[in-house]
Protein backbone atom coordinates (compact mmCIF):
# COMPACT_ATOMS: atom_id res chain seq x y z
CA UNK A 1 0.00 0.00 0.00
CA UNK A 2 1.15 3.46 -1.06
CA UNK A 3 1.93 5.41 1.78
CA UNK A 4 -0.06 8.72 2.31
CA UNK A 5 1.91 11.74 1.88
CA UNK A 6 0.53 14.90 3.56
CA UNK A 7 2.02 17.57 1.31
CA UNK A 8 0.67 16.23 -1.70
CA UNK A 9 -2.62 16.21 -0.30
CA UNK A 10 -2.75 19.53 1.22
CA UNK A 11 -1.12 20.60 -2.37
CA UNK A 12 -4.38 18.76 -4.25
CA UNK A 13 -6.83 20.89 -1.07
CA UNK A 14 -4.86 24.11 -2.17
CA UNK A 15 -5.65 23.35 -5.61
CA UNK A 16 -9.32 23.71 -5.60
CA UNK A 17 -9.59 26.05 -2.47
CA UNK A 18 -7.80 28.32 -5.03
CA UNK A 19 -9.60 27.67 -7.52
CA UNK A 20 -12.82 28.51 -5.98
CA UNK A 21 -10.98 32.03 -4.76
CA UNK A 22 -11.29 32.92 -8.49
CA UNK A 23 -14.55 33.43 -9.44
CA UNK A 24 -15.40 34.11 -5.75
CA UNK A 25 -13.19 37.79 -6.72
CA UNK A 26 -14.65 38.27 -9.73
CA UNK A 27 -18.15 38.71 -7.68
CA UNK A 28 -16.68 40.67 -4.80
CA UNK A 29 -14.64 42.85 -7.26
CA UNK A 30 -18.46 44.40 -8.50
CA UNK A 31 -18.48 45.94 -4.81
CA UNK A 32 -14.57 46.46 -3.93
CA UNK A 33 -11.69 46.97 -6.38
CA UNK A 34 -8.47 44.49 -6.12
CA UNK A 35 -6.52 46.86 -4.05
CA UNK A 36 -9.19 46.83 -1.96
CA UNK A 37 -10.18 43.55 -1.45
CA UNK A 38 -6.20 42.79 -0.68
CA UNK A 39 -5.92 45.34 2.07
CA UNK A 40 -9.10 43.12 3.65
CA UNK A 41 -7.68 39.75 2.83
CA UNK A 42 -4.32 40.65 4.86
CA UNK A 43 -5.96 42.96 7.35
CA UNK A 44 -9.13 40.45 8.10
CA UNK A 45 -6.80 37.72 8.15
CA UNK A 46 -4.65 39.44 10.79
CA UNK A 47 -6.90 40.00 13.03
CA UNK A 48 -8.73 35.66 12.63
CA UNK A 49 -5.43 34.52 12.97
CA UNK A 50 -3.33 35.87 15.90
CA UNK A 51 -5.62 35.12 19.00
CA UNK A 52 -5.25 31.57 17.33
CA UNK A 53 -1.78 31.82 16.68
CA UNK A 54 -1.05 33.38 20.16
CA UNK A 55 1.86 34.99 18.80
CA UNK A 56 4.24 36.67 15.61
CA UNK A 57 7.59 36.08 13.98
CA UNK A 58 8.83 39.22 13.29
CA UNK A 59 12.51 39.22 12.13
CA UNK A 60 14.19 40.13 8.89
CA UNK A 61 13.81 36.84 7.17
CA UNK A 62 10.19 36.55 7.93
CA UNK A 63 9.76 40.33 6.79
CA UNK A 64 11.57 39.18 3.44
CA UNK A 65 9.20 36.62 2.89
CA UNK A 66 6.06 37.71 3.86
CA UNK A 67 6.94 40.91 1.24
CA UNK A 68 7.64 38.25 -1.66
CA UNK A 69 4.59 35.49 -0.72
CA UNK A 70 1.81 37.73 -0.09
CA UNK A 71 2.19 41.65 0.12
CA UNK A 72 3.96 42.62 -3.10
CA UNK A 73 2.83 39.37 -4.59
CA UNK A 74 -0.76 40.52 -4.08
CA UNK A 75 -0.21 43.96 -5.27
CA UNK A 76 1.61 42.43 -8.32
CA UNK A 77 -1.64 40.10 -9.19
CA UNK A 78 -3.71 42.71 -8.35
CA UNK A 79 -2.22 45.13 -11.10
CA UNK A 80 -2.34 42.01 -13.52
CA UNK A 81 -5.93 41.51 -13.24
CA UNK A 82 -6.56 44.98 -13.26
CA UNK A 83 -4.54 45.73 -16.30
CA UNK A 84 -5.77 42.48 -18.68
CA UNK A 85 -9.03 41.93 -20.18
CA UNK A 86 -9.31 38.62 -18.72
CA UNK A 87 -8.57 37.42 -15.48
CA UNK A 88 -7.42 34.06 -17.06
CA UNK A 89 -3.97 35.68 -18.45
CA UNK A 90 -3.14 36.90 -15.01
CA UNK A 91 -3.27 33.75 -13.61
CA UNK A 92 -1.47 32.23 -16.47
CA UNK A 93 1.42 34.84 -16.24
CA UNK A 94 1.27 34.66 -12.20
CA UNK A 95 1.60 30.55 -12.32
CA UNK A 96 5.03 30.82 -14.29
CA UNK A 97 5.97 30.59 -10.68
CA UNK A 98 6.94 27.05 -10.61
CA UNK A 99 8.89 26.97 -13.55
CA UNK A 100 11.12 29.73 -11.48
CA UNK A 101 11.09 27.64 -8.25
CA UNK A 102 12.37 24.46 -10.25
CA UNK A 103 15.21 26.49 -11.57
CA UNK A 104 15.76 28.27 -7.77
CA UNK A 105 15.20 25.18 -6.19
CA UNK A 106 18.29 24.03 -8.24
CA UNK A 107 20.58 26.94 -7.68
CA UNK A 108 20.05 27.46 -4.00
CA UNK A 109 18.43 24.24 -2.10
CA UNK A 110 20.90 21.63 -4.54
CA UNK A 111 18.20 19.74 -5.50
CA UNK A 112 18.09 17.45 -7.64
CA UNK A 113 15.90 17.99 -10.55
CA UNK A 114 14.73 14.39 -12.31
CA UNK A 115 13.67 14.42 -16.03
CA UNK A 116 9.80 13.36 -15.18
CA UNK A 117 9.50 16.57 -12.75
CA UNK A 118 10.97 18.78 -15.38
CA UNK A 119 8.74 17.63 -17.77
CA UNK A 120 5.93 17.54 -15.83
CA UNK A 121 5.97 21.01 -15.13
CA UNK A 122 6.45 21.96 -18.72
CA UNK A 123 3.66 20.26 -19.35
CA UNK A 124 1.65 21.79 -16.66
CA UNK A 125 2.19 25.14 -17.98
CA UNK A 126 1.66 24.45 -21.73
CA UNK A 127 -1.71 23.29 -20.48
CA UNK A 128 -2.81 26.55 -18.89
CA UNK A 129 -1.14 28.44 -21.93
CA UNK A 130 -3.34 26.35 -24.44
CA UNK A 131 -6.21 26.78 -21.74
CA UNK A 132 -5.75 30.85 -21.72
CA UNK A 133 -4.65 31.09 -25.33
CA UNK A 134 -8.01 33.39 -26.21
CA UNK A 135 -6.55 35.83 -23.47
CA UNK A 136 -3.14 36.12 -24.92
CA UNK A 137 -2.55 39.82 -24.88
CA UNK A 138 1.05 42.32 -24.29
CA UNK A 139 1.09 45.08 -21.70
CA UNK A 140 1.10 45.88 -17.91
CA UNK A 141 -0.77 43.26 -17.20
CA UNK A 142 1.55 40.84 -18.10
CA UNK A 143 4.88 42.19 -16.92
CA UNK A 144 2.89 42.43 -13.62
CA UNK A 145 1.83 38.51 -13.64
CA UNK A 146 4.97 37.76 -14.50
CA UNK A 147 6.58 40.01 -11.89
CA UNK A 148 4.20 38.18 -9.49
CA UNK A 149 5.27 34.53 -10.69
CA UNK A 150 8.87 35.59 -10.23
CA UNK A 151 9.09 36.94 -6.71
CA UNK A 152 6.25 34.04 -5.32
CA UNK A 153 8.87 31.57 -6.96
CA UNK A 154 11.35 33.55 -4.72
CA UNK A 155 9.59 34.02 -2.04
CA UNK A 156 8.92 30.00 -1.82
CA UNK A 157 12.18 28.85 -2.19
CA UNK A 158 13.27 31.27 0.90
CA UNK A 159 10.31 30.09 2.81
CA UNK A 160 10.85 26.53 2.63
CA UNK A 161 15.03 27.64 3.63
CA UNK A 162 14.02 28.99 6.47
CA UNK A 163 10.74 28.47 7.93
CA UNK A 164 9.85 24.73 6.80
CA UNK A 165 9.34 23.48 10.51
CA UNK A 166 7.60 27.81 11.76
CA UNK A 167 3.89 26.17 13.18
CA UNK A 168 1.46 27.38 9.45
CA UNK A 169 -1.08 28.99 11.99
CA UNK A 170 2.10 31.25 13.20
CA UNK A 171 3.69 31.83 10.01
CA UNK A 172 0.16 32.60 8.36
CA UNK A 173 -0.54 35.19 10.79
CA UNK A 174 3.20 36.71 10.62
CA UNK A 175 2.98 36.76 7.14
CA UNK A 176 -0.56 38.65 6.73
CA UNK A 177 0.26 41.50 9.55
CA UNK A 178 3.67 42.01 8.51
CA UNK A 179 1.92 42.37 4.70
CA UNK A 180 -0.69 45.13 5.53
CA UNK A 181 1.61 48.46 5.11
CA UNK A 182 2.77 46.51 1.91
CA UNK A 183 -0.76 45.92 0.63
CA UNK A 184 -1.90 49.41 1.86
CA UNK A 185 0.15 51.37 -0.22
CA UNK A 186 -1.34 50.54 -2.90
CA UNK A 187 -5.11 50.97 -2.18
CA UNK A 188 -4.82 54.86 -3.42
CA UNK A 189 -4.78 53.48 -7.15
CA UNK A 190 -8.14 52.26 -6.61
CA UNK A 191 -10.24 52.88 -3.13
CA UNK A 192 -13.33 52.25 -4.97
CA UNK A 193 -15.98 49.96 -2.26
CA UNK A 194 -19.49 49.44 -1.73
CA UNK A 195 -20.23 48.37 1.59
CA UNK A 196 -23.69 46.72 0.72
CA UNK A 197 -24.62 43.27 2.87
CA UNK A 198 -23.76 41.20 -0.92
CA UNK A 199 -20.14 43.35 -0.76
CA UNK A 200 -18.96 42.51 2.69
CA UNK A 201 -20.64 38.65 2.53
CA UNK A 202 -18.17 38.31 -0.29
CA UNK A 203 -15.24 39.81 0.66
CA UNK A 204 -15.55 38.21 3.80
CA UNK A 205 -15.43 34.48 1.72
CA UNK A 206 -12.46 35.70 -0.03
CA UNK A 207 -10.89 36.38 2.74
CA UNK A 208 -11.50 33.15 4.61
CA UNK A 209 -10.99 30.96 1.52
CA UNK A 210 -8.43 32.48 -0.28
CA UNK A 211 -6.24 34.22 2.76
CA UNK A 212 -7.10 31.82 5.39
CA UNK A 213 -7.45 28.75 4.57
CA UNK A 214 -5.87 29.00 1.61
CA UNK A 215 -2.41 30.16 3.20
CA UNK A 216 -2.79 27.81 5.82
CA UNK A 217 -3.28 25.03 3.35
CA UNK A 218 0.30 26.51 1.46
CA UNK A 219 2.21 27.09 4.37
CA UNK A 220 1.11 23.28 5.81
CA UNK A 221 2.32 21.66 2.05
CA UNK A 222 5.50 24.24 2.45
CA UNK A 223 6.59 22.41 5.90
CA UNK A 224 5.50 18.65 4.11
CA UNK A 225 6.96 19.14 0.39
CA UNK A 226 9.76 19.86 -1.61
CA UNK A 227 8.83 23.58 -3.32
CA UNK A 228 9.09 22.31 -6.91
CA UNK A 229 6.13 19.72 -6.15
CA UNK A 230 3.69 22.36 -4.49
CA UNK A 231 4.21 24.85 -6.95
CA UNK A 232 3.77 21.97 -9.61
CA UNK A 233 0.76 20.65 -8.60
CA UNK A 234 -0.78 24.52 -7.69
CA UNK A 235 -0.77 24.45 -11.53
CA UNK A 236 -4.05 22.79 -11.54
CA UNK A 237 -5.38 25.94 -10.04
CA UNK A 238 -6.31 27.99 -12.75
CA UNK A 239 -7.95 25.27 -14.81
CA UNK A 240 -9.79 24.46 -12.11
CA UNK A 241 -11.15 27.88 -12.13
CA UNK A 242 -11.99 27.43 -15.04
CA UNK A 243 -14.25 25.03 -13.98
CA UNK A 244 -15.33 26.82 -10.94
CA UNK A 245 -16.10 30.25 -12.47
CA UNK A 246 -18.26 27.72 -15.26
CA UNK A 247 -20.54 26.72 -12.20
CA UNK A 248 -20.50 30.02 -10.86
CA UNK A 249 -20.48 32.74 -13.67
CA UNK A 250 -22.12 30.23 -15.90
CA UNK A 251 -19.07 31.33 -18.26
CA UNK A 252 -18.77 28.60 -21.11
CA UNK A 253 -15.83 26.11 -21.66
CA UNK A 254 -13.85 26.07 -25.08
CA UNK A 255 -12.26 23.11 -26.62
CA UNK A 256 -9.05 24.58 -26.46
CA UNK A 257 -9.62 25.00 -22.05
CA UNK A 258 -10.67 21.61 -22.07
CA UNK A 259 -7.72 20.10 -24.01
CA UNK A 260 -5.45 22.37 -21.87
CA UNK A 261 -6.73 21.04 -18.72
CA UNK A 262 -6.03 17.72 -20.22
CA UNK A 263 -2.32 18.36 -20.39
CA UNK A 264 -1.99 20.16 -17.33
CA UNK A 265 -3.09 16.74 -15.25
CA UNK A 266 -1.21 14.58 -17.18
CA UNK A 267 1.86 17.03 -16.04
CA UNK A 268 0.44 17.43 -12.58
CA UNK A 269 0.36 13.30 -12.33
CA UNK A 270 3.84 13.39 -13.58
CA UNK A 271 4.94 15.41 -10.71
CA UNK A 272 2.99 13.67 -8.35
CA UNK A 273 4.59 10.64 -9.34
CA UNK A 274 8.06 11.64 -9.48
CA UNK A 275 7.48 12.40 -5.45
Amino acid sequence: MARFNAGLAYSVALAFVWGVAYPLTRMAEAYASPMVISLARVALASLFLYPLAKRLVVNLKMLVASALNMGLFLTLLNLSILHTPNPGLAALMVYTQPLFVVVLERLMLKHRLGAMRVVGVLLGFVGVALASVRAVSLGLGVLAGLMAGLLWGLGTVMYSMWFSGLDPIVANASSSVLSIPIVALTLPIDPVVSLTLRGVALILLVVLDAQVLGFMLWFKAMSSERPSTVSSILLATPILALYFSALMLKSQLTPLELAGTAVTVMGVLMVIRSS
